[in-house]
C-alpha cells in the first residue's frame, strides 16, 4: 500500500476510477444540499475541522511518504501543483476569511480538481496510499470552496474573474521560475503530464500556453455563473426566513 514501486498501474475509467467518480457525485449532491440547508450554520465548525483535517493530512502525509520511501526530489514533490495551491489557500480561508484570497481560491478550486478527478495524473492503482490521497483531497477541494462561499456569505462580482485570472498568471510566473530551477513541471507549464489527462488536447509550445489561458478564462466564467447561482439561492433563503 505504501510501496514506491508501481505494483499495479491506474487505468483511466477502470472500475476503481468509475467507483470514485460515482462517489464524488453522490458526496457532491449530499454536500450541496447540506450547505444550502438553512440549519447549516449550526454545524460550520465541524465542517471547518473536517476540511482542515483532510488538507493537512493529505499534504503532510504526502511529503512524509515520499521521504520515507526515498523518492522525494524537488522536481516532483514540492507542493507547487495547482491543487496543492488550492489546499493551502483553502486551509488559510477556513480559519481566516479574506475576500480577495477567496476570489482566487474559488476559481481554482471548482473545476481544476474536477478535471483532475476525471483524468487523473495517477500511476498508483487501488489500494495504494496515493490512490486514496489523490481522490480524497481532490474531492474535498471543490466542496470546501462551496462551503466557504456559504459560510462566509461571499459574493462574486464580475471583476473577481479578472482578479483571479491575473493572480493565477502571477503565480504561474513564480512557478515557471521554480520549474527552471528544479527541472520540474509544476502547474504543467512545460507541457501536459505523461499520462492521459484533459491537458493532452492542447498540443505543445506556445499553442499549449494559449490553450491553457483560453481554457482558464472560459472555466472561470462558468465558475462565476455557477457561484452566483448559489449566492442567489442563499439570498432568496434569507429573504424567506
Amino acid at each position: 500500500m505504501f510501496s514506491a514501486e508501481v505494483q499495479e498501474r491506474f487505468i483511466l475509467f477502470s472500475t476503481e476510477h468509475i467507483i470514485m467518480l460515482t462517489l464524488f457525485i453522490l458526496i457532491t449532491i449530499i454536500g450541496l444540499r447540506l450547505f444550502l440547508w438553512k440549519g447549516f450554520v449550526k454545524h460550520t465548525n465541524r465542517w471547518t475541522l473536517l476540511f482542515a483535517g483532510i488538507f493537512v493530512i493529505s499534504e503532510l502525509s504526502y511529503q512524509i511518504w515520499a521521504l520515507s520511501v526515498g523518492i522525494w526530489k524537488a522536481a516532483n514533490y514540492l507542493p507547487l501543483q495547482l491543487c496543492s495551491f488550492s489546499t493551502f489557500f483553502g486551509l488559510f480561508l477556513l480559519f481566516k476569511p479574506n475576500k480577495p484570497i477567496f476570489y482566487f481560491y474559488f476559481y481554482i478550486a471548482i473545476f481544476p480538481p474536477i478535471f483532475a478527478l476525471l483524468t487523473p495524473d495517477l500511476a498508483y492503482a487501488f489500494p495504494h496510499y496515493f490512490y486514496w490521497k489523490f481522490f480524497i483531497q481532490h474531492m474535498a477541494i471543490p466542496l470546501s470552496a462551496v462551503f466557504l462561499l456559504r459560510r462566509d456569505h461571499y459574493t462574486l462580482p464580475k471583476s473577481s474573474i479578472v482578479y483571479a485570472l491575473a493572480l493565477l498568471n502571477l503565480c504561474a510566473l513564480g512557478i515557471w521560475w521554480a520549474n527552471s530551477i528544479t527541472g520540474g513541471n509544476y502547474f504543467f507549464l512545460n507541457g501536459p503530464p505523461a499520462s492521459d489527462t484533459a491537458l493532452s488536447i492542447f498540443g505543445d509550445g506556445i499553442i499549449y500556453i494559449i490553450g491553457l489561458e483560453i481554457t482558464a478564462l472560459i472555466v472561470f466564467i462558468i465558475t462565476w455563473w455557477l457561484g452566483n447561482k448559489m449566492v442567489h439561492h442563499k439570498t432568496s433563503e434569507r429573504i424567506q426566513n
